[in-house]
């Protein structure tokens, strides 16, 4: 006989009505139809002859890496093959490869585009299906509080880490660079002592990462460097409030256009740091200050009546899309202020949007002059510029976390409360969701974000996995997208002088 041994499949060979014996020599015995280590030891001899091949340095035997690698291996050669960088790279490339064996079709099926169904043209039928999941052990503990998109390379995702309440020795916050090529490990990861609260990519260098901390500092990431000392932008003005958002942005001036950070912290102070890591960090400093009055009796007298005179926590800085001197802050007492970055020491507008914190403020990427914003009032408010009254509120059961808008379909948003996952489409309802969405139990959802085709979501928890769902069953977007979303609410609105204000709006686009 000739025996073909099946590394992979060996212990599983099985013999069925028959016993095998090999009569010239009793090493090897197969018998009563039962494979096991104890009649059989698989050695280098029990292979077939090797297959001569011309170039013998590109090509090496299962058993060659065992005896170079094996017990055999001296932990000096071990001890020079890790500092080796070559060696690295390859083990990365392989890493990606091997995983990309598991997760190949959920990677294509997330990076596709949205494909329009005819048939499905007029009905709403939503199905979310959880298709990739970036988690590591290291970070189980740990709540997700703010992810970005890489600005060239939409494959990569970073996350930022913080880790509340816990006095245990350690790293408390950490930065993450997923990338969709390999789900199971991180590209790159980076520790902090301080929890980590915002994040975002510079608009001039793809690789620079702008950081925020609880501790109070602002951080310049470099995340081509594998091991990276972090930048600290504010070291010389560093306060002990924590920096709840930071946007880089563009601004330019009668030579050129120069790149700044716009940071905001939990004292109410706005403010504006040089971008770069060469440069000199100046600052200039606004304060999120509230003035009311307080009746200090049920008399309505000029003498019991009162100044109030606070600072407004901040808590999220969104730019205008189009007129990118202009952004709105959200504060922790409900009000939104508009203000442009010449604009040091007064608003240019302050509204009450919600009874409690503002989580968000999002633009609609179909119409610059419509935007959102929600919080733990339990709505999702749908505001036009210039004008103080919602034009649209979509109500839930629950503090909304985190919404944002559809890419595709410019009446859809996705928004997170707890552990559901909601889908609106305010053309078709404003009541309840199109889609409710429930995951499992132990789920609290921190953050939600469209991937760029609209046909998936990525989610963030409190337990430290950061979730891609992929949306099936979609109704074909609108051929006109601004005109659609003015039209869905102009239909939802029932005040005239609304309708009247986004009529005109109508006829200026």
């Amino acid at each position: 006989f000739i025996l073909l041994f099946y590394l992979p499949t060996l212990q599983c060979l099985q013999y069925y009505n028959y016993t095998l014996h090999i009569t010239k020599s009793t090493k090897y015995l197969l018998s009563d139809a039962v494979q096991s280590s104890r009649y059989f030891h698989r050695t280098q001899h029990t292979q077939t002859e090797a297959i001569a091949v011309k170039d013998q340095s590109s090509i090496a035997s299962v058993w060659i890496l065992q005896k170079e690698i094996g017990s055999n291996m001296s932990m000096e050669k071990v001890e020079k093959i890790k500092p080796n960088h070559n060696f690295k790279k390859m083990l990365f490339i392989s890493d990606r490869i091997v995983t990309s064996n598991n997760f190949s079709k959920k990677q294509i099926e997330f990076i596709t585009r949205h494909t329009s169904d005819k048939l499905n043209a007029m009905s709403y039928r939503y199905t979310l299906e959880e298709i990739l999941q970036f988690s590591n052990d290291k970070l189980s503990n740990f709540s997700v509080t703010s992810f970005v998109w890489n600005t060239i390379n939409e494959d990569i995702l970073a996350v930022g880490y913080g880790k509340w309440n816990d006095k245990s020795s350690g790293f408390k916050g950490a930065v993450c660079c997923w990338s969709l090529k390999n789900p199971v490990y991180p590209e790159r990861m980076y520790e902090f002592n301080k929890p980590i609260t915002c994040l975002d990519f510079s608009k001039t260098n793809a690789n620079i990462l702008v950081v925020g901390s609880y501790g109070g500092c602002v951080y310049i990431l470099d995340i081509v460097q594998e091991i990276c000392d972090p930048v600290i932008v504010n070291e010389k003005q560093l306060q002990n409030f924590p920096i709840w958002s930071v946007v880089s942005f563009l601004q330019k001036s009668y030579t050129s256009e120069d790149e700044f950070i716009l940071s905001v912290d939990g004292n109410g102070s706005v403010r504006k740091w040089s971008g770069g890591v060469s440069k000199t960090y100046n600052t200039e400093q606004m304060s999120l200050i509230y003035c009311g009055i307080r009746n200090d009796s049920a008399k309505l007298n000029k003498s019991n009546l009162s100044t109030i005179v606070q600072n407004m926590p901040g808590t999220i800085i969104s730019f205008h899309p189009t007129n990118k001197s202009t952004y709105f802050i959200g504060t922790k007492v409900g009000f939104v202020v508009q203000n442009t970055i010449d604009s040091c020491n007064h608003y240019d507008r302050i509204f009450r949007a919600h009874n409690g914190p503002v989580y968000g403020i999002k633009f609609s990427p179909f119409c610059p002059s419509i935007f959102i914003t929600y919080g733990a009032d339990w709505q999702i408010k749908i505001w036009m510029e210039n004008v103080d009254v919602p034009l649209l509120s979509l109500c839930y059961c629950n503090a909304v976390d985190d919404a944002d808008w559809s890419p595709i379909n410019s009446t859809v948003i996705v928004s997170v409360s707890g552990a559901v996952i909601c889908i609106w489409d305010f053309a078709r309802k404003t009541v309840e969701p199109v889609m409710m969405f429930t995951c499992k139990t132990g789920v609290h959802f921190s953050l939600v974000k469209f991937s760029k085709y609209g046909n998936n979501i990525v989610t963030g928890d409190v337990n430290g996995q950061v979730r891609c769902f992929h949306i099936s069953n979609m109704p074909s977007p609108s051929f006109l997208q601004k005109s659609s979303i003015l039209t869905a609410l102009e239909n939802m609105i029932s005040n005239h002088e609304l309708v009247q204000i986004i009529k005109k709006t109508m006829m200026k686009k």
